[in-house]
């Protein structure tokens, strides 16, 4: 078996510079007539002795141009990784009418997503390079298809130079088992082609449904379609729709999947592979697609290391599942979902779990992504409910901004009522030491979803940082968890966006209440600024010591996410190429070092007093158990 190379991939659509049209005869010499059963018979048989399944063996020999090549092709398998999977394939020509456009395509990944595609995501046959597919209805697959290809017809700039020149780069493919009411099928999918796929079909003048029923191996139609293409390409006297249709009628050394290896199962390796092909080097998808497919991947990585947060009740399995997208029937509420996937793909720098939503984007594109970019990933899990326009790009900013706090990351979902949250975040207000608590964070977190997801958008991002009204999300959301006014804001904001109501704001001295109240006026997001501007410096004021020593550590804290947020913003600024000027003229300052090392040897200090604290507590309570 060959080993190849990661960078031997081609980019999966070229940018064609001729627009001479390609001789038919040219590509038709790849074509075979119909094959004997003895041939298919002794094709089948080779697939079979080279350790394949006999579905798989009978899905490549009819999807072969030539099946002397197959079998040539059989005997010399090759292999190439991608991060931590490897595919085994083999290169042959494949007729263009056995490959399915794929129903699970990374351009749906939004979609997916979102759960606006109709359609469910493919599943595997265990240990084996052989994807599933399931509906109900052949009719509903093919009404779900039947836009998406159409747009790939009408606006991809590729269909016309296949028209003209046939597909030129080859792509990747995968073995699908399609069942529907009809029946079951097996068939090829465009694992990494679709747009070439369809142009090739369009071509060809033949449709989705024709590939996946009614050009069935060894049909009427499918032996006559293949005897026309063959006359066709020996002879020069042919209309330009003939020509057209031989040009269109092959994949020429399309690379098909036979076996694999990998720690998921295939239906995750082979959407981890289609990103790997399209984000090194990246291509032009849309943000949220580019988002969803190394979220998911992010995900993939966190469930099987066990680092997936999970909430009681529920299990690894179905958090992941949910983060992803598969599951959308489940119990949480929108604004849960959204905490859990702070918690997940938002956490603490230096924790396993960024070790591991870092090492899952790198494998994919092979760069190490900045701290923002896993906030990003999690805010758009979180807004999957929101459709993919405009909006969603100013929603998804202002909550990746809330989401920079510093408390927010790896925040725990509870699914505890908000006004128990509330309970208990008015606890932690008075006696937290140096940050605000679990029930604080888990409050803050979902809020921050209806702040910015609501009927008004409250929470923007400030372009100008923090000028006047211009208050950056995370420190509208630190300075209002300060107050126990800021805290029942809080939760009456998460009250009524629940229950899809303006939010409303709490009077001085009101508890929240889940209903409309008497006379409250709508919140506004200049009100939530003001609100935020009279919560910064009030705090706890009492006067015993370790009320002293608390407004102080918290003052400690603020000062550091303010720093945080500087040392971002830094590597926020760009050239006209979009790269960090930070990246490429680096920065050294030798005052800055001395102090980070003074600050990071006292909090040493500090952690070290903590510890002794703790254990001189535990030895008076065991000698007072004794006593």
């Amino acid at each position: 078996m060959s080993q190849v190379p990661a960078s031997a991939v081609e980019s999966p659509l070229s940018s064609f510079t001729e627009s001479d049209i390609v001789d038919h005869r040219l590509i038709g010499a790849r074509l075979r007539p119909p094959a004997s059963k003895a041939v298919i018979d002794k094709s089948i048989a080779a697939g079979v002795a080279a350790g394949l399944s006999h579905e798989m063996a009978e899905v490549l020999t009819a999807s072969a141009a030539d099946q002397q090549q197959l079998r040539r092709a059989l005997r010399s398998p090759k292999a190439q990784r991608f991060g931590s999977e490897e595919f085994t394939y083999i290169e042959f020509d494949v007729v263009t009418w056995r490959i399915l456009p794929s129903p699970d395509n990374i351009r749906f990944e939004d979609e997916h997503a979102r759960g606006t595609i109709r359609m469910p995501r493919f599943g595997a046959v265990k240990g084996e390079a052989l994807l599933t597919f399931e509906m109900d209805s052949a009719d509903k697959m093919i009404d779900a298809m039947a836009p998406r290809i159409a747009d790939m017809v009408a606006n991809n700039p590729h269909v016309g130079s296949i028209l003209d020149r046939g597909i030129e780069t080859p792509g990747w493919l995968s073995a699908v088992r399609l069942t529907t009411d009809v029946g079951t099928v097996t068939r090829l999918e465009s694992t990494d082609g679709f747009g070439r796929t369809v142009a090739a079909h369009e071509g060809l003048g033949i449709t989705f449904k024709d590939v996946a029923w009614n050009l069935r191996p060894r049909s009427r139609r499918a032996i006559n379609l293949l005897n026309d293409l063959v006359d066709w390409a020996g002879s020069d006297i042919v209309t330009d729709e003939q020509a057209r249709k031989v040009r269109c009628s092959i994949m020429p050394n399309a690379r098909v999947i036979i076996a694999f290896s990998a720690p998921r199962a295939f239906d995750r390796a082979r959407r981890r592979l289609v990103a790997h092909l399209h984000m090194a080097p990246p291509m032009t998808f849309s943000t949220a697609t580019t988002l969803n497919a190394k979220a998911n991947a992010a995900v993939d990585n966190l469930y099987e290391r066990e680092l997936l947060p999970v909430p009681n009740g529920m299990t690894a399995e179905e958090v992941r599942n949910i983060l992803d997208g598969t599951q959308r029937e489940h119990n949480l509420l929108p604004d849960q979902v959204a905490v859990l996937a702070c918690g997940a793909l938002n956490p603490h720098p230096n924790k396993r779990q960024a070790r591991a939503v870092n090492e899952a984007i790198a494998d994919l594109t092979g760069t190490k992504p900045k701290l923002e970019e896993r906030t990003q990933l999690a805010a758009e899990v979180a807004l999957r409910g929101f459709p993919a326009d405009k909006r969603l790009t100013a929603l998804r900013s202002a909550l990746e901004r809330a989401w920079r706090w510093s408390v927010l990351r790896g925040v725990e979902l509870t699914c505890r009522t908000p006004l128990d949250l509330l309970s208990e975040a008015l606890r932690e207000l008075v006696q937290a030491g140096d940050a605000a608590g679990p029930a604080t964070a888990e409050l803050a977190a979902l809020a921050s979803y209806h702040l910015v997801g609501g009927r008004t958008q409250l929470l923007t991002r400030s372009e100008f940082g923090r000028r006047g009204s211009n208050t950056e999300p995370q420190q509208i959301m630190r300075q209002l968890t300060k107050t126990d006014a800021g805290l029942r804001q809080l939760c009456q904001v998460v009250l009524d966006g629940r229950a899809g109501r303006n939010p409303q704001e709490l009077a001085d001295g009101t508890m929240p209440q889940d209903d409309l109240i008497t006379d409250a006026e709508t919140l506004t997001p200049e009100r939530l600024h003001e609100l935020a501007d009279l919560s910064d410096g009030e705090g706890i004021t009492h006067e015993s010591p370790e009320d002293r020593f608390a407004v102080a550590l918290k003052g400690f804290q603020d000062r550091l996410d303010d720093l945080l947020a500087a040392a971002l913003r830094v590597g926020e600024v760009t050239d006209q190429d979009g790269i960090a000027l930070v990246d490429t003229l680096g920065y050294e300052n030798s005052n800055v070092r001395t102090t980070l090392a003074e600050v990071t040897d006292l909090v040493s200090e500090w952690r070290g007093a903590r510890r002794r604290a703790s254990r001189m507590r535990a030895d008076r309570d065991q000698s007072g158990e004794t006593r």
